[in-house]
């Protein structure tokens, strides 16, 4: 059994303070050889903190900082069945009100003691890329359409040109949902408000692994 709680850093770094939430995972009555597998997850929680860390640090070393830059990390578990976990970790930077943030996510299957990467949600012969940029897209467009008059067409053109998916993108799932993550950084800023986009399991069902199936899909 997988069980998830939570770990809190506070400090403060000259004018910056850290208020970075992790998650940390324990396993019960499982082999050696797993909670090995459950403490090299947890190594590579704090890795990715202490990387964050390090970034804010250094970008901001010979800033003369008025105030606090406020630095936090918020986790959610959004999937913990059968030893198969799905917790997004958002890392944030605050500046006054300019919010810049990432999403990473830690989705691990215990019982093969292995990362789930994307292509293990879908069949084998699936362009799954090419389907989840067009839900995507769809998406997007239909976002800006409603802002379509108050803005110029070049300026609209601007704005989806600046948007930008990578092939192997952030994702979680919370057993009815794919979250495919675009972090802030990914986004124009006209349109810094899109970060997460669910797709519903039921759409996806005929292209979906028998792992997803068995596993992950929970209606």
């Amino acid at each position: 059994m997988v069980n998830i709680t939570g770990e809190l850093i506070d400090k403060k770094v000259k004018n910056i303070r850290f208020f970075l939430n992790y998650p940390k995972i324990e396993v019960d009555n499982e082999s050696d050889e797993t909670r090995e597998f459950a403490k090299f997850v947890n190594q590579s929680i704090l890795n990715e903190i202490n990387i964050f860390e390090e970034v804010v640090i250094y970008t901001y070393q010979d800033e003369n900082i008025i105030g606090n830059i406020n630095v936090i990390s918020e986790y959610n578990v959004a999937f913990n069945k059968g030893n198969i976990i799905s917790v997004p970790m958002e890392f944030s930077q605050i500046i006054g009100l300019t919010d810049i943030s990432y999403i990473y996510s830690y989705n691990y299957d215990f019982n093969l003691m292995k990362k789930i990467n994307l292509e293990d949600l879908f069949k084998e012969d699936v362009d799954y890329e090419k389907i989840i940029q067009n839900y995507i897209m769809e998406e997007i467009y239909e976002i800006l359409d409603t802002y379509t008059s108050h803005i110029t067409y070049n300026m609209y053109e601007l704005m989806m040109e600046s948007i930008y998916i990578c092939e192997d993108p952030i994702f979680y799932f919370n057993g009815r949902e794919l979250v495919i993550c675009i972090s802030s950084f990914e986004l124009t800023s006209e349109v810094c408000n899109l970060i997460e986009f669910p797709i519903d399991f039921k759409k996806l069902k005929k292209i979906l692994s028998d792992y997803a199936l068995k596993n992950i899909v929970l209606y």
